[in-house]
């Protein structure tokens, strides 16, 4: 799994090697700069003696690669000039060292100390970015807000160097101005920022360059952000024994629908079974369950007693019971509708559910109104709500929820002990612990109604099959985005619809199976 660490995590790995390992820092700095020349030599092919490069540098350990990637660029054959946007006595230490060797190898310097209006970077082929390093807390100064503004104005191709100047390395803010890269190549380990909205729109292809830092497993193990890859998920599936029969993938009892709504439940079920549960029964309203029934044949029924506007009614209860004792886990929500009589049925089932529950959609409504239900969900259920949900939940404010999903998503699974899959662009998994997963699928042809339907039963059906719920979850989304991302490369994202992701579900098993990336 690929760690996403905060300037501070990603700050020890760095003091961990230089002062108890006794890795010189200008080794690190050397390996930062070869780093970045891959990644040159993979767009701009090996020879470079017909490149024109642009080096901006700022005053810190960033502009400091700037100059060895400057001295690496320039002992290429490549015509090399450079720009240092402050004053030359303010380096120190490595970045002094590389610069005072550019210096004695007659690389072009010019110096820039005051905002230049007329500053224009000469055409050229390549711009390197090393202004601003990861820990950016506050908008650029004046003189590098010129100096972003002409690296942004130029039509060379914009190389990044650890991050792109602007954007915060740990939330991924962008306070003011920020270089909008064609690539960026980062080192040691991928910053959290560099994923996060607004800033990973700034990245353009990204690159973790290996600088020799060792994995030290006490520091891995603390920073609590990962980020799946298809290896990882290809591992955690679960296993097929040739010998299975379908009792042995789990079983889903889903209390979902009501008229009008009844959608949303029939694609719950197929979902858990796309994803390869064993068997699922939609227990809803007597009124809708024909149409739930002639979705898919695959997907069992269980007709409930419902109130006069086709909600599900207390008079359920012992029959939803019924249908609880037969599964594995249980979904709660999807098209449910907001009755106040299904409040109280949702009440009184749940505390007498004693397996994993999947909560979703109308489900987190009802959380939402009932601290009773909220007190009665146990710590092995999962909860799937977009920003607005989450809000209602938690009494937070929306924007406060969009502003720091990841933090607001760990808060509430500390405090209620449930799996947190914040839905959004990118979606957050929190559980407990403390640990959290960033999801890297999906696109915006999520934006579509019923998506969240095809999740919850995705995730229902993993958590059926015996993942634990932190997995089930993690996996679910991952799986889901996937299926989304194939679909929409064959369909395009704006006709996309949460049926198209179903019917992409078997391909991304296959993906993964056959160990394909997109």
């Amino acid at each position: 799994m690929k760690l996403l660490l905060t300037t501070d995590e990603m700050r020890r790995f760095d003091e961990r090697a230089i002062k108890t390992l006794g890795i010189p820092g200008m080794i690190l700095m050397e390996n930062a700069a070869r780093a970045v020349m891959d990644e040159i030599h993979n767009h701009f092919g090996d020879d470079l003696s017909d490149l024109r490069a642009e080096v901006l540098c700022g005053p810190g350990n960033n502009g400091g690669d700037g100059f060895a990637i400057a001295r690496q660029l320039f002992v290429r054959g490549a015509d090399v000039n450079l720009h240092l946007f402050a004053k030359r006595d303010s380096l120190k230490g490595d970045a002094k060292a590389n610069a005072d060797i550019c210096d004695t190898l007659e690389i072009p310097l010019q110096v820039h100390t005051e905002p230049d209006d007329d500053f224009a970077l000469e055409p050229c082929d390549l711009v390197i970015d090393a202004l601003l390093g990861t820990g950016l807390s506050r908008a650029p100064s004046a003189l590098m807000t010129h100096a972003i503004r002409a690296v942004n104005f130029t039509w060379g191709f914009v190389l990044s160097v650890d991050i792109p100047s602007g954007v915060s390395g740990t939330t991924g803010d962008v306070p003011g101005e920020a270089v909008r890269a064609d690539a960026t190549v980062t080192f040691g380990y991928a910053k959290r920022g560099l994923y996060l909205h607004p800033g990973r729109d700034y990245v353009g292809e990204l690159t973790v360059g290996n600088i020799s830092i060792p994995a030290f497993a006490d520091l891995e193990d603390a920073a609590k952000m990962r980020m799946l890859e298809f290896s990882d998920v290809g591992a955690m599936l679960p296993d097929r024994p040739r010998h299975a029969h379908k009792g042995d993938f789990g079983k889903v009892f889903v209390l979902a629908g009501s008229r009008g709504l009844s959608g949303a439940a029939a694609m719950v079920g197929e979902a858990v079974l796309r994803t390869g549960a064993g068997m699922v029964t939609v227990g809803c309203p007597a009124s809708v369950l024909p149409i739930i029934a002639s979705h898919r044949a695959e997907v069992m029924t269980l007709a409930l007693p419902e109130t006069a506007d086709g909600c599900l009614s207390e008079d359920a209860l012992s029959e939803a019971l019924k249908g609880t004792e037969w599964a594995d886990v249980v979904v709660i929500g999807p098209g449910l509708g907001l009755d106040n009589e299904t409040t109280r049925l949702i009440e009184a089932y749940v505390p007498q559910v004693n397996k994993p529950i999947v909560v979703d959609a109308d489900g987190l409504n009802h959380l939402a109104r009932s601290e009773r239900l909220k007190s009665a969900l146990s710590r092995k259920s999962i909860i799937t709500p977009h920003a607005g949900e989450f809000a209602r939940i938690t009494g937070k404010g929306i924007d406060d929820v969009l502003a720091r999903p990841c933090e607001e998503a760990s808060r509430l699974a500390a405090e209620s002990g449930w799996v947190i899959a914040l839905k959004g662009a990118p979606t957050f998994t929190a559980d407990a612990s403390g640990l959290v997963f960033l999801n890297p699928t999906g696109n915006p042809g999520l934006a579509t109604a019923g998506s969240g339907d095809v999740l919850t039963g995705m995730i229902a059906g993993f958590l059926a099959q015996g993942l634990a719920p932190m997995w089930a979850a993690a996996i679910g989304v991952f799986m889901h985005g996937l299926a989304a991302d194939l679909a929409a490369a064959e369909l395009g994202e704006a006709s996309m619809i949460a049926g198209d992701v179903i019917e992409a579900i078997p391909s991304a098993f296959a993906a993964i199976e056959g160990g394909q990336e997109l």
